[in-house]
């Protein structure tokens, strides 16, 4: 096992902090029977291969071994492992949330900058390289994610259903066999993160002769299903989907709410169910903003720091998809009331009233404050407040 790992000028190779000759024996350690010892090796990989997102010419290299590793019987840990490469491959998975990354458009992006953001293009032209690359070394084991379908435990093979979602390039056979593990699944979880899975394959390429057999999931009695079902049918048949479906999500949104789920049960946006689904709404609200932003804000109110960030940021793409005229160029240009409409408001209303979305564990929050900047939008309530011309002594 690994024996290639020394065969492998890892000294010559590049990471977040510098030469990679640390790499060979941290993925070692990947298999060790010291349960503090892996976590500190996966910790240690996160930190220099994957580093904030950022993947690097050690990165595609070290792909094949943990692969290598996830294929050994006596293992511990491959739903982690799994999870890791995928993070790999993609960097932030939600942030290709709901329908799923295309890498073509990548290095379009890459050169789509203007000159106002000279620092943020000089990143990528660095590093699209090393993205796309390990991208195309995960795709390559996508035989392994199959045969983790086989596997006896259950976070295995759930973490194997999320991963083969991200690969279009092998949805037409993936699909497939997706559908057959919903056709004779009887775990409620297993059948719900499947049919999430199979949307975004079928999506890819427009697949549409599943639609009877997703559509009879809606029916069953486990409401988790039904939401996943639902979430299912929009996903592959967007413009065209019936909006029973919108209206089912939204009426469960008070229930989805109070779900907890964590990210072994619930891969996807790291187990934020609601925040999954306010992406998956978030396409609706620029035609019917009453019917999806309202409901929403509504459920906004009574959040806290972390449990809000995604729906706020969904909130936020759809009620200011396009900034302010001429903020693009000038970074110091903010709203104004005058030009905010009357969703808008409601939306940054609703951040001003819930003080605790602002917070994380008693701190700032800066996530948050980062997600308001990207808007141009003030990014303290005080501040807010002082926008949308409300009493800052009341």
């Amino acid at each position: 096992m690994l024996e290639g790992l020394d065969k492998i000028d890892w000294k010559n190779l590049e990471h977040a902090y510098g030469e990679a000759s640390d790499v060979p024996d941290l993925i070692r350690s990947l298999a060790s029977n010291n349960i503090e010892e892996r976590e500190d090796a996966l910790w240690e990989l996160y930190g220099n291969i994957f580093h904030q997102g950022t993947r690097y010419e050690a990165t595609r290299y070290a792909i094949p071994f943990i692969f290598e590793l996830i294929r050994e019987p006596d293992i511990t840990d491959k739903s982690i492992l799994i999870r890791f490469t995928i993070d790999l491959a993609l960097g932030y998975h939600e942030a290709f949330l709901p329908r799923g990354p295309n890498v073509e458009n990548w290095i379009e992006d890459a050169g789509s900058f203007d000159a106002e953001d000279e620092e943020e293009k000089a990143y990528w032209i660095r590093h699209i390289d090393a993205f796309i690359d390990s991208y195309k070394a995960t795709l390559k084991e996508v035989p392994t994610y199959l045969e983790c379908l086989k596997n006896s435990e259950q976070d295995v093979k759930l973490t194997a259903l999320f991963a083969l979602a991200w690969f279009r390039e092998e949805a037409q056979n993936t699909s497939e066999i997706v559908l057959s593990i919903l056709r004779n699944e009887k775990n409620e979880l297993l059948i719900m993160n499947a049919l999430i899975s199979l949307s975004m394959l079928d999506s890819y390429n427009d697949i549409r002769s599943h639609i009877d057999e997703i559509h009879d999931f809606f029916s069953n009695e486990s409401n988790l299903i039904k939401i996943a079902s639902s979430i299912a049918l929009i996903n592959i048949l967007q413009d065209g989907v019936d909006a029973k479906f919108i209206n089912f999500l939204i009426n469960e949104l008070p229930i989805i709410s109070k779900m907890e789920m964590n990210p072994s049960d619930f891969p996807w946006n790291d187990g934020d169910i609601l925040g999954f689904i306010s992406e998956v709404l978030k396409f609706y609200a620029i035609e019917n903003p009453e019917k999806i932003v309202i409901p929403l804000c509504n459920i906004l109110k009574n959040l806290t720091g972390e449990q809000s960030l995604n729906l706020t940021s969904s909130l936020l793409w759809m009620v200011f998809p396009v900034p302010p005229e001429g903020s693009s160029q000038i970074k110091q240009k903010v709203w104004t009331l005058k030009e905010l409409n009357k969703y808008q408001k409601r939306v940054l209303k609703t951040l001003v009233d819930n003080p605790n979305i602002w917070k994380l564990e008693d701190i700032d929050f800066e996530n948050f404050n980062l997600l308001m900047k990207e808007y141009n939008l003030p990014s303290t309530i005080s501040d807010l407040r002082k926008l949308l011309g409300l009493d800052l002594k009341k």
